[in-house]
């Protein structure tokens, strides 16, 4: 990661979010039992959930704890998205390791025939809970793959069941038609291991730690709609790393949430991919079935999108757009006054106090010193969260 200390303390502080929103959660549904109302069932089905949702909290704190560990618990602010950051890719985990494979047998046999017959290295991009990336290894077999994703959680459970753990998690089915189906306790294993060359890797596909020119293949999956950068970046990102002649394959929907300019369709990423210095080969569009859980009432059916793509030429370079503001990148320039920071100084004595210390010409090294002082704490774990806590903040 490019700010491996902003990334650690940030995912740190959604865990304590997410362990929040869990216990008042509970705290409510505890009430609802309490009601005379209730059918039995209806009390067996929440009580059901309420006990599976603390040991969801246990396992993944204790999944959390390489990242979380020392870090200061300050209060949770909840970011200005209305799901759990923490548990974007949960379901990934089920799809991957306790459904069967029948999801991801049928996308490798969409993007398998695309793969040269020798591949050096191979990068699996936005790899998720990473099952995708493990089987394409398997049976492809390049010198190298690199799974990459941001997000700790999957790759945690991928990392100690590569390692021959078994992860216990449970499943809470989205629409389940039995009561005794509202929480599915699983006891995730996968003795087969993911062989020699396979690496699974905290890292941002926009800035990857590749050298240029030094990858075969670029695999992306579920991924190019996903990022918050235009696929202009992203492309000049892949080709970037690409060596000439390489290949970019593609599968997934083209659900992108940027601004309306950003928001593409097949032709236009079609005309992107092009622009990037790439030549389009095959392309097609499917339908799959997607998080097709057997616990659940809901069968969604997802159209996907699939190109290969061949490097010929280096694209015109994107710069990736800063993740942060630069005053949350660098503690020693001045915090600015804004209205968010006000709103924000009116949630909490915590928050109140901290940002009393906030004047326009402090910097956050200033504020962290203060409160370390006033807290007998080590300034740089103080700072660490004060860059998570303001990172969160809207722009």
């Amino acid at each position: 990661m490019d700010d491996p200390a902003l990334w650690r303390a940030l995912w740190a502080s959604r865990l304590d979010e997410y362990r929040a929103r869990v216990k008042k959660r509970v705290f409510f549904s505890q009430e609802e039992l309490a009601l005379p109302d209730r059918l039995p069932r209806t009390r067996q089905r929440i009580a059901q959930l309420m006990a599976g949702l603390e040991h969801q909290q246990e396992r993944i704190a204790a999944l959390m704890r390489p990242l979380s560990a020392g870090a200061l618990a300050v209060p949770p602010r909840p970011e200005a998205r209305q799901s759990l950051a923490l548990l974007d890719c949960y379901e990934n985990i089920f799809r991957d390791w306790a459904w069967g494979t029948a999801e991801i047998d049928r996308v490798r046999a969409l993007v398998e025939p695309a793969f040269p017959d020798a591949v050096g290295t191979l990068a699996v991009y936005g790899a998720g809970a990473g099952r995708l990336a493990v089987d394409v290894h398997r049976s492809r077999r390049p010198a190298r793959t690199y799974a990459l994703d941001v997000g700790p959680l999957p790759l945690l459970v991928a990392d100690a069941l590569l390692r021959g753990e078994t992860v216990a998690l449970p499943e809470m089915p989205v629409a389940p038609h039995e009561c005794e189906q509202a929480v599915v306790e699983h006891e995730l294993r996968f003795a087969a291991g993911a062989g020699d060359g396979f690496q699974l890797l905290f890292a941002d596909a926009l800035r990857p730690p590749f050298a240029p020119a030094t990858v075969d293949v670029v695999l992306t999956a579920w991924f190019i709609d996903a990022v918050t950068a235009d696929l202009r970046v992203t492309a000049a990102a892949i080709n970037r790393v690409l060596r000439p002649g390489g290949l970019w394959i593609n599968i997934g929907p083209l659900r992108f949430s940027g601004e309306l300019p950003q928001q593409y369709s097949i032709e236009e990423v079609h005309d992107i991919v092009g622009a990037a210095s790439f030549a389009l080969g095959s392309s097609a569009r499917h339908d799959l079935p997607y998080f097709d859980s057997p616990f659940s009432g809901s069968r969604p059916v997802e159209t996907v999108f699939f190109f290969v793509a061949k490097k010929t030429g280096e694209a015109p370079p994107r710069p990736p757009p800063g993740r942060v503001a630069p005053w949350i990148a660098d503690p020693k320039l001045p915090i600015p006054m804004s209205p968010a920071l006000v709103a924000l100084g009116e949630m909490s004595v915590f928050t109140a106090s901290m940002l009393n210390l906030v004047d326009g010409t402090r910097t956050m090294a200033d504020v962290a010193d203060a409160l370390a002082g006033a807290w007998q704490m080590d300034p740089a774990v103080i700072l660490d969260q004060l860059r998570a806590f303001f990172a969160k903040l809207p722009e």
